[in-house]
């Protein structure tokens, strides 16, 4: 009898027409070139982990490797389109809700490896803003186990610059992969489960950054800062938050006029005596980061803000739809949302065991994984988005400390 969780092989026809096609387009878009030392991949499949700094990451990938197919394992937000859904099924993906336990989508998996096809999978769960990877959770390495199948990393170096999570514009320049062993499946099953997921951490970093002040290649165009003040919402001179804006190429503070540019090459420099401007993206949000961390170590930590709940009501796309509007607060605990949804008033109370991140759309909302319906959280003022996604893993970091 068929399970119910039974992934369906590939088309191969069509993923292998696809996969020719691929290289070429990426070539002439990316200039990308398969690396020549990439390793032998043994018989059998594979799980295949990826970092995720910028939205196409998959492709490259899939391109490097296309003598394995592979079942990627995409976001359920990505379902709640249904032409994308389709479309998603028809190249044998798998659905996984971000950034909690979802056993049907582990069936899946496991039930792919054991028909003999590959596996796709980026353990940040989302795209990251910053370029340099994320943390994720420690749940990968105990799937790894339960797969037993050989892992390996795919590295990809300039997808961010192609088009960061927090600009629109999608700017043309070079993009790498690196392919690594992280383990064999005997290593798998005798590493601790410790090792293992320190030797994954240790495999997939990237530092799009650090990459860039090697390769000095450029990503220009014009408005290069723009979107940027939704990530970057504390001024780094003053301290002030919500104060940063852009215009065209430059990030300024309105309250102290700090004032900096991004170059064609996606470093920050300041404009101005007596401007303070971090180089890279990533050590400015590390600032955000350790304000949050004071604010955080407080007894009656609250984080507030007026907003609009959202619900997801059209199934021709992805995006959500106003349906109320209130206060949503983040304590030590649970997000509250209280305010009305759909003419009526209504009191939200989503308990924060369990909830690893916020996946988010920058500058404009957070979903809050669970299992009652699809809700999302839209502040009125944009900034404060970046400020609650920031937050979350900080706040469980927070609390893990309290309790070593």
């Amino acid at each position: 009898m068929r399970s119910k969780y039974a992934v369906k092989p590939h088309i191969k026809p069509v993923y292998d027409m696809i996969m020719l096609l691929l290289r070429p387009y990426l070539w002439l878009k990316y200039r990308f070139r398969v690396p020549k030392n990439v390793p032998a991949l043994p018989d059998g499949p594979i799980v295949l982990l990826g970092s995720h700094t910028g939205n196409l990451d998959f492709l490259f990938a899939l391109a490097t490797l296309r003598q394995k197919r592979f079942h990627a394992v995409v976001a359920a937000h990505f379902y709640r389109n249904r032409r994308i859904a389709w479309l998603l099924s028809l190249f044998r993906c798998i659905k996984k809700e971000q950034f909690r336990a979802d056993v049907e989508s582990i069936a899946r998996m496991k039930n792919t490896i054991e028909m003999g096809e590959s596996l796709l999978i980026y353990p940040e769960g989302e795209v990251n803003g910053t370029g340099r990877t994320a943390p994720f959770s420690d749940s990968i390495a105990k799937l790894a186990k339960l797969l037993k199948a050989p892992l390996y990393a795919a590295r990809t170096h300039g997808g961010y610059f192609t088009r960061p999570k927090w600009n629109p514009v999608q700017r043309r320049g070079k993009v790498e992969t690196e392919i690594e062993l992280i383990a064999t499946a005997e290593e798998v099953k005798s590493l601790s489960m410790n090792e293992l997921y320190e030797r994954i951490e240790q495999k997939l970093f990237v530092d799009d950054y650090a990459w860039q002040k090697r390769r000095m290649i450029p990503f220009g165009g014009e408005n290069r800062a723009k979107g940027l003040q939704n990530l970057l919402y504390l001024c780094p001179k003053c301290g002030g938050e919500l104060t940063t804006r852009t215009d065209g190429n430059d990030i300024y503070c309105a309250a102290c006029g700090n004032r900096g540019t991004v170059d064609e090459y996606g470093f920050l420099h300041p404009v101005g005596e007596g401007s303070v401007i971090p180089e890279m993206v990533p050590d400015w949000v590390e600032l955000e980061r350790d304000a949050l961390r004071r604010e955080i170590a407080r007894k009656d930590f609250a984080l507030s803000a007026p907003c609009y709940i959202q619900y997801h009501l059209n199934p021709n796309t992805t995006a959500h739809t106003d349906v109320g509007r209130g206060t949503a607060t983040l304590t030590h605990t649970e997000l509250i949302y209280e305010g009305t949804a759909e003419g009526k008033p209504i009191r939200y109370a989503f308990p924060l065991e369990g909830i690893y991140k916020f996946p988010f759309n920058m500058g404009n909302q957070f979903d809050v994984p669970n299992t009652i319906r699809t809700i999302s959280i839209r502040p009125e003022n944009k900034q404060m988005n970046e400020k609650f996604v920031l937050a979350l893993p900080l706040i469980h970091e927070y609390i893990n400390n309290k309790n070593a």
